[in-house]
């Protein structure tokens, strides 16, 4: 049987654990933060996925249509290496695992280190699955990855078409790391600011369009950094894949929107 709870949980994210309660005051939530940045990875796929971003700078507008290409419709795997800074605590933190990636929205991010932990989405429900503690959070999957309304980016993924600001990332700029010279980097600024979410960086191969890693930042300068490895492409995943059967015995607490 698994037991509900309305009290508010201790989130783990790698060495550092925070009370809920703190987390919420703490810029608008840290678990949030993490889960909007995750949902903003799978936007940004998806964008490309479906019918990919105008740009009036040819060059720009042919790696676009090359990132397009590779991930219309994908279904994909991926092992993948986190890298997540909190600037205002000066604290670093890295986590390692495997992603499952389906068109539209579905997600199942297991993290192997430093701790299990499960981020299951099939694109409205999503649960965050930490054995160790023998608890679920539970809540609807447009809430975290889709901002409220923004959620319709999921089902209405044409609309971010005119959603972002794309340009090249400038040379010099501070938010990245050196890259392998055949590798371009792509920058992406939401129309629509939220604190949660200022930039992204797409880290990709022109040549054939994948992405090897992904930079987010937010308005306080906090940095996630995801790079992707041994990426599959063309993966027979169910759909049945991306819905979690609560053990029996968990305790289970309902994400507020």
């Amino acid at each position: 049987m698994k037991k509900e709870t309305k009290n508010l949980p201790v989130v783990k994210i790698g060495r550092m654990r925070y009370n809920f309660v703190k987390i919420t005051l703490n810029h608008g939530g840290m678990m949030k933060q993490l889960l909007s940045r995750i949902g903003m990875v799978m936007i940004a796929i998806m964008a490309f996925s479906h019918n990919g971003i105008s740009a009036q700078d040819n060059s720009l507008d042919k790696a676009l249509t090359a990132i397009e290409k590779r991930y219309r419709k994908a279904s994909f795997a991926a092992d993948f290496y986190q890298e997540s800074t909190l600037k205002a605590m000066e604290l670093t933190d890295t986590a390692n695992g495997h992603a499952l990636f389906k068109w539209p929205g579905m997600m199942y991010w297991t993290y192997e280190k430093p701790e299990k932990q499960f981020i299951i989405t099939n694109g409205d429900d999503l649960w965050i699955y930490r054995p160790a503690d023998n608890q679920v959070m539970q809540g609807k999957s447009p809430d975290y990855f889709g901002r409220g309304k923004g959620g319709s980016f999921l089902t209405e993924i044409g609309l971010l078409r005119s959603s972002f600001d794309v340009s090249w990332a400038a040379a010099d700029d501070p938010n990245v790391t050196k890259t392998k010279a055949d590798l371009k980097i792509i920058l992406l600024i939401p129309n629509n600011k939220h604190p949660d979410f200022e930039k992204l960086y797409l880290v990709f191969d022109p040549k054939t369009g994948d992405i090897k890693e992904i930079i987010t930042l937010n308005a306080y300068n906090d940095r996630t950094r995801i790079q992707f490895i041994n990426v599959k492409f063309n993966q027979k995943i169910s759909n049945q894949t991306f819905t979690f059967s609560i053990p029996d015995g968990t305790d289970v607490v309902r994400l507020e929107q």
